[in-house]
């Protein structure tokens, strides 16, 4: 295949409007080398799942500041916290676009939250919960539990629409 020359010549095998004479689909009034709109999610579906996401990351995060519990609850928190905060702008990015949210991001959230619900347990003393607050051990339980099923109900869903989602046709 020749390089465009720049002139409406015909011997040359593709035009600055995208279309090619070649192909006879009839659609020179096309452009942009046949790209064409796609939007799998034009309702911005889950939008407002993943801003309860980064809320409860903000949550938790202004929490472990607040309460100023032991260093790994702490540390804990606070990372789990920026990571959900991230995790729920991303997708909340994408679904403002008008695309899909992430599956992996959506199995992240449920995984951190599940994490949460286990932490008090992990870095406690004796019993599991001594070095915690109690208001620092449930709000670590709460959030734990509602991120871990805004991330899976998310996944879920997203899974659906991807299947769900209308094809975009192919320029051939």
């Amino acid at each position: 295949m020749s390089e465009y020359d720049g002139t409406d010549n015909p011997d040359t095998p593709w035009r600055e409007d995208g279309a090619s004479e070649e192909d006879n689909r009839g659609d020179e009034a096309m452009t942009g080398r046949d790209r064409t709109a796609f939007s799998p999610n034009p309702d911005e579906d889950g939008k407002w799942l993943s801003a309860v996401v980064g809320l409860l990351g903000a949550v938790l995060i202004a929490v472990a500041v607040v309460l100023d519990p032991v260093a790994s609850q702490f540390w804990n928190d606070v990372l789990i916290g920026a990571t959900l905060f991230v995790a729920g702008a991303y997708n909340y990015s994408r679904r403002s676009s008008e695309e899909l949210g992430s599956l992996g991001v959506a199995v992240l959230v449920a995984l951190l939250g599940l994490w949460l619900v286990a932490s008090p347990f992990l870095f406690g003393g004796n019993g599991g919960v001594e070095a915690a607050t109690d208001l620092g051990f449930w709000t670590d339980v709460v959030v734990g539990l509602l991120a871990a099923g805004l991330g899976a109900y998310s996944a879920i869903g997203i899974r659906g629409r991807r299947r769900d989602a209308t094809v975009r046709d192919t320029a051939v």
